[in-house]
């Protein structure tokens, strides 16, 4: 079967098929537009015909020169680690194949909204409250994939969409990798992922990754949330770049950019537990002395006299028996107050 996709030209960037040339290639979808392109490919708005829903279809090139990078292989990959995945915060994958024209393509969750990306290229930073939102909900998603053995190892504004509900999903697994896996798709002495979002020791040949390379990334996005900026080089906490923003913020960066991964976070549970904190108003320590035991004044116990329980020294069961009579009473008096109450004079 021929196909409608032109050829990719050597040298030349490869350009996306328009949606009347790829209509043909997925019959099964109407194709509405390009929502976007990236060094993996284009993605399409689309309408699944059968379900009546709208959906998101990611396309690879047909002819694309990846050398010991495999992106066809980890372009499967992607479909089949997203696949696995269930969880509110993970845009969900619903099918994967290839084009007559040898598209590599998966279909997707449609997200109504925006991602982190366009909401910083429009405000330039977000307020505090929204920077922690996402951060949290992110590591809720992190937190299920890397239970099940995915780490993402893109994480960056552009991966995390937030719907129109405020609804936050990480996207766009293409580079996600199973732990346990012996696959070899990337050269070792090469990384993959966003340069400035890349943890330490996946520069290092060789290295296998765990989950804390996702929160290495975690902690760079949040600070460009929180700033505007990018942390390179000799960078400055965030709330010396932003005076006024919690300065408990600077520590959470802090450790989640360890260039050391055993000085980060131990797990996206850890780091989202310490990024609660920043919700418990700062307290004072004189503040917090005045709650202290030690401070406060201790009431005298009651003096009780020979065969007389008091309410401490009466045994358990006595105490229940009275407590159950007092009740007894109260619902009688209710009873009848409510007896009198209906009748008529």
């Amino acid at each position: 079967m021929s196909s409608s996709i032109p050829p990719s030209t050597p040298g030349k960037p490869w350009q996306p098929p328009s949606p009347e040339e790829l209509a043909p290639e997925l019959p099964a979808y109407e194709i509405l537009g390009l929502l976007g392109r990236g060094g993996m490919g284009a993605v399409y708005k689309a309408l699944q015909k059968s379900l009546n829903r709208e959906v998101a279809i990611k396309v690879l090139p047909p002819t694309i020169e990846d050398g010991d990078m495999h992106f066809a292989e980890r372009f499967k990959a992607e479909a089949q680690s997203m696949a696995r995945l269930e969880h509110p915060g993970i845009v969900a994958v619903y099918d994967a194949g290839e084009t007559p024209g040898g598209l590599l393509y998966f279909v997707m969750q449609y997200v109504q909204g925006t991602d982190v990306a366009q909401m910083l290229a429009s405000s330039g930073r977000l307020p505090p409250e929204h920077a922690y939102a996402i951060v949290a909900h992110v590591c809720d998603a992190l937190a299920y994939a890397h239970a099940n053995g995915i780490i993402h190892r893109d994480i960056k504004p552009a991966n995390i969409m937030v719907d129109t509900q405020g609804r936050v999903k990480v996207a766009d697994f293409g580079l996600a990798k199973a732990v346990d896996a012996n696959t070899g798709f990337t050269q070792s002495n090469m990384a993959v992922g966003t340069p400035d979002f890349v943890a330490p020791e996946a520069l290092i040949p060789g290295m296998p990754l765990d989950g804390r390379a996702d929160l290495y990334a975690v902690g760079v996005m949040l600070h460009q949330m929180l700033t505007g900026q990018i942390p390179r080089g000799a960078w400055q906490p965030a709330s010396v770049v932003v005076p006024g923003i919690d300065a408990r913020f600077d520590q959470i960066i802090l450790k989640a950019m360890q260039y050391d991964r055993e000085e980060r976070h131990g797990s996206a549970l850890e780091l989202r537990q310490h990024l609660d904190t920043v919700l418990m108003p700062a307290v004072s320590t004189p503040d917090l002395q005045q709650y202290s035991s030690a401070g406060m004044a201790k009431v005298a116990e009651p003096q009780s006299r020979p065969g007389v329980a008091t309410a401490r020294s009466r045994p358990r069961e006595i105490a229940d028996t009275s407590l159950h009579r007092h009740r007894s009473r109260r619902r009688d008096r209710h009873r009848r107050v409510r007896h009198v109450g209906w009748r008529k004079p």
